[in-house]
């Protein structure tokens, strides 16, 4: 199994140092993070000592773009990151992966054009039954952005029976389906190539 390890922007030096013993001494192989639940936009300079510490570990971070939903009653939380606020990080951070998850709904537009322009940014498809991607991510996932996009459902939210169903269903190219399902993902976690097997033709 490989983790990845929740960050929290409100912590300072304290996030810093439990991030690498995460990566480190625990075998995390990058950092996940919803901005809604800080109140914080993805470019606030909170969030930059995080991106450089992982920069400097060399591994992604994984983050959730476009609307937030209501997951208490109680709680209601505003969308604060919307896909275009990648645009800067990645200009300030070249060397960082980033992973606008969650498709970026009602945006995903916007997040393919985040992922189009910087090479250091991708899109994971999680969170969203596969049969609701809009045609604009089918079609960029099954042509010029099949090197830019990772297969996730966010369990338990949708079941990965279902997903690699519907996934089947959008009848990709072999060669897509195959990079979007798994040698993306070895791409953007090279621990992960370590830890699975090469599969065999």
């Amino acid at each position: 199994y490989s983790g990845l390890a929740g960050v929290d922007p409100w912590l300072g030096m304290e996030q810093l140092r439990d991030l690498e013993y995460a990566v480190k001494e625990l075998g995390f192989v990058g950092a996940h993070c919803y901005p809604h639940w800080f109140r914080l936009p993805p470019d606030a300079p909170q969030w930059y000592p995080i991106y450089a510490k992982c920069c400097e570990l060399d591994i992604p971070i994984m983050m959730q773009v476009g609307q937030n939903l209501i997951y208490q009653k109680d709680v209601r939380l505003p969308s604060v990151a919307r896909p275009i606020l990648l645009d800067q990080i990645a200009i300030d951070f070249p060397e960082l992966r980033l992973i606008g998850i969650h498709v970026g709904t009602p945006w995903a537009d916007e997040m393919i054009a985040m992922a189009w322009k910087h090479e250091n940014v991708f899109i994971g498809i999680d969170a969203y039954a596969p049969k609701h991607l809009p045609a604009s991510l089918v079609h960029y996932m099954n042509s010029y952005g099949s090197h830019k996009v990772l297969f996730g459902t966010d369990w338990p939210v949708i079941d990965p029976r279902r997903a690699m169903r519907e996934v089947a269903d959008h009848n990709l190219r072999p060669g897509a389906l195959k990079q979007v399902l798994r040698d993306n993902a070895l791409r953007v976690f090279p621990p992960l190539a370590d830890r699975f097997p090469a599969e065999v033709d």
